[in-house]
């Protein structure tokens, strides 16, 4: 009883260091491969297409009349968009966009899942009596300026054109000895 109890109990605690990343990781991977089969077979709607015109530099690039379908994601403000179309023309790349929403919700409880398997809150003013993590913002560091006052062994017995010229003494720490020869 008490080994398949601590049997489970291990399991579990496997699950939440390794297991839910790999989960959520199969997860987005299938879901990834749904979208792009929707991509491929055009089942999407046109008006929620976004479109991205970068500028090109380059002078003998070759104009096309029509889109290619493209692979690919990009992330921007916190949202998924993925590839589906792309175009040259008139000296910009145009690329039509679809956002990801499924990939989102997937990252966003990926993320919400890790946050409470390992205790960690986003709201800082929240006192839970469980949680002894500080969390370390700019209100809670104390900067601390020390001064030290090092008084140097100075000798003042140079003149040189009618000034003081101070001079550091020649010893003022003994050495502990000779250091060993060396012979090679």
């Amino acid at each position: 009883m008490r080994k398949s109890a601590s049997i489970i109990l291990l399991l579990i605690l496997l699950f939440n260091m390794v297991g839910y990343r790999a989960w959520f990781y199969y997860a987005e991977q299938k879901a990834d491969m749904a979208m792009e089969g929707r991509l491929d077979k055009a089942q999407y709607n046109e008006n929620e297409l976004v479109t991205l015109s970068i500028p090109l530099r380059n002078p003998y690039q070759l104009e096309q009349k029509s889109f290619e379908r493209v692979n690919g994601e990009i992330s921007f403000e916190g949202k998924i968009f993925k590839y589906v179309k792309r175009r040259i023309t008139d000296g910009n790349l145009v690329i039509l966009c679809i956002p990801d929403n499924h990939k989102m919700i997937l990252k966003n409880a990926k993320s919400a899942f890790g946050n409470l398997a390992n205790d960690i809150t986003n709201n800082p003013n929240k006192n839970s009596s469980h949680n002894t993590q500080k969390n370390f913002n700019g209100s809670d560091y104390e900067a601390h300026l020390y001064k030290f006052n090092i008084p140097l062994a100075v000798s003042t017995q140079t003149i040189q054109n009618g000034s003081l010229i101070p001079s550091l003494l020649d010893n003022h720490m003994t050495a502990p000895g000779k250091p060993p020869e060396f012979r090679a």
